[in-house]
């Protein structure tokens, strides 16, 4: 493994490093990569120095779909389409067996490269709020408490069934639950509630992905002051967003920083619009603030897409792979 590779995996250890390693987490410039790579996303991930590649996610069939129509920017809404238990009881389970190969085989590829490897869970939260459409599921938080317990405890059953008959056969190097549940002013919905339909189910599939020796990461955009804590007792080793515009990256640093290694915070906004050179003092910058306890993470704080310039991300990177 990489260098750089193995600075990231000692974070997710619980470990201490001299030098911020870069995850990208969300990467999405395709085009990017195509026109400088050929396409190669590990021959990219070398150049670049980023230290681990996704091989996939978990397929646990728990999104639901409905038919929509593209907004004014061209982005389809997906889900919406969840109302009640009986789709929960009616929906087949997936073949857990046919996803294992396919991710062995991504994992070779990226061990054959030098690179870590990690996997996505479909984090109960965003999955049942997302398949219900957030003002429908907000409303039933209230209404129908006893469907959400319900539908958490499904999806996490789920994700339990993938861990026990695909994760342990992949053994990815860490895992990430994909979790948004947070605006750039607080939790989407009380975060008592969070805790309340959450915790216990997603307790048992995290548990389980420890047990089999393998680090547990966490995604969300938005302001995680009220989440993290959580996230602190369920033993995530790393959460990454620390969105620029949500929280202060110096505050998340002291507060939660030698408990929990932190990931992110690079403005996708800002790579966009600025100077080459503004990005260097930029990354600097978010370097020195979130390694002054020796756990930090470089990212962007969502996904870098093509809208931004070859040039500028080129800089980021190369910001934090200097000395």
């Amino acid at each position: 493994m990489r260098e750089v590779s193995e600075r990231l995996m000692a974070l997710l250890a619980g470990q201490c490093v001299d030098r911020p390693p870069l995850w990208e987490v969300w990467f999405a410039m395709p085009d990017f990569c195509r026109r400088r790579y050929g396409g190669d996303m590990t021959a990219m991930a070398a150049d670049l120095g980023h230290a681990a590649l996704c091989i996939g996610g978990l397929d646990i069939g728990s999104w639901w779909q409905a038919e929509v129509e593209p907004n004014d920017a061209g982005v389809w809404y997906g889900g919406g389409a969840l109302r009640d238990a009986d789709q929960l009881r009616q929906r087949p389970e997936p073949d857990y067996d046919a996803q294992v190969q396919p991710l062995l085989d991504a994992q070779r590829r990226c061990h054959d490269a030098g690179l870590a490897t990690w996997l996505i869970i479909g984090w109960c939260f965003d999955r049942i709020a997302g398949s219900m459409g957030l003002e429908e599921f907000a409303v039933a938080c209230y209404d129908r408490p006893e469907f959400i317990h319900q539908a958490m405890q499904w999806c996490e059953a789920r994700n339990l069934q993938g861990v026990r008959r695909i994760v342990s056969k992949v053994r990815p190097d860490f895992v990430l639950y994909n979790g948004d549940c947070a605006y750039k002013t607080g939790t989407m919905i009380d975060p008592r509630m969070i805790r309340d339909f959450c915790f216990e189910p997603t307790r048992r599939t995290v548990q389980a992905v420890r047990d089999l020796g393998i680090p547990f990461t966490f995604h969300s955009d938005g302001k995680l002051d009220e989440v993290i804590p959580m996230l602190l007792n369920l033993g995530i080793c790393a959460v990454h967003g620390c969105e620029k515009q949500a929280k202060d990256l110096g505050h998340l640093v002291q507060t939660f920083g030698d408990r929990i290694a932190l990931c992110g915070n690079m403005d996708v906004v800002f790579l966009k619009h600025a100077s080459p050179e503004e990005i260097r003092r930029e990354t600097r910058e978010m370097l020195r603030l979130g390694g002054v306890r020796g756990r930090f993470i470089a990212a962007c704080n969502t996904s870098p897409q093509d809208y931004i310039p070859d040039e500028n991300y080129l800089a980021f990177c190369r910001a934090v792979q200097a000395p």
